[in-house]
């Protein structure tokens, strides 16, 4: 059985270990070892808590199950900025279900939320830059690069980041 559906208290831990194995994977040499070996799963505990506990009004998070197991997740924040829209904040597939079109319609769920709930069609979203595997999947489903930065992430690293938009999401 396939399904989307919002996310609940019962789905801190899951999610939590989804986004640290996301980051184990994706984020080598791009954040410290030390915290992707030692900090990451409780850092993501504390971050998932929080966000499914005490949620802003504009805040969603869907899951996506299939066999009843949570094979990936998304947080988005509707029309956070008047110019670029919806903010996703997250979005984490397993590393074994990538390539099966979970992201994007993640982000299509997503975009459907934001146009239903506050007329908003524009999306976007950051990507570390040397993430390349996610540029090429934002690129792929459309997505523009629009501005090049430098952000703090947890464990302490700077790291530059792309901003990719979206002024209507429609996934090529």
């Amino acid at each position: 059985m396939n399904n989307y559906r919002i996310a609940t208290p019962n789905d801190i831990e899951t999610i939590a270990n989804l986004h640290a194995l996301s980051w184990q994977n994706s984020y080598r040499g791009m954040l410290s070892d030390d915290y992707l070996e030692n900090h990451v799963l409780a850092d993501r505990v504390q971050v998932w808590t929080q966000k499914i506990n005490e949620p802003p009004a504009n805040q969603i998070i869907f899951v996506k199950e299939i066999d009843n197991i949570v094979v990936g997740f998304v947080c988005a924040y509707g029309s956070q900025t008047d110019e670029f829209g919806t903010f996703i904040d997250n979005l984490h597939v397993l590393p074994s279900f990538k390539g099966r079109g979970i992201g994007r319609d993640l982000m299509q769920e997503v975009s459907d939320w934001s146009l239903q709930h506050f007329n908003q069609p524009k999306l976007y979203l950051k990507v570390l830059e040397d993430n390349h595997s996610a540029r090429f999947f934002y690129e792929k489903v459309g997505g523009e690069k629009q501005a090049l930065f430098s952000d703090m992430m947890p464990g302490g690293n700077n790291v530059r980041v792309w901003r990719y938009v979206w002024k209507k999401f429609q996934p090529i």
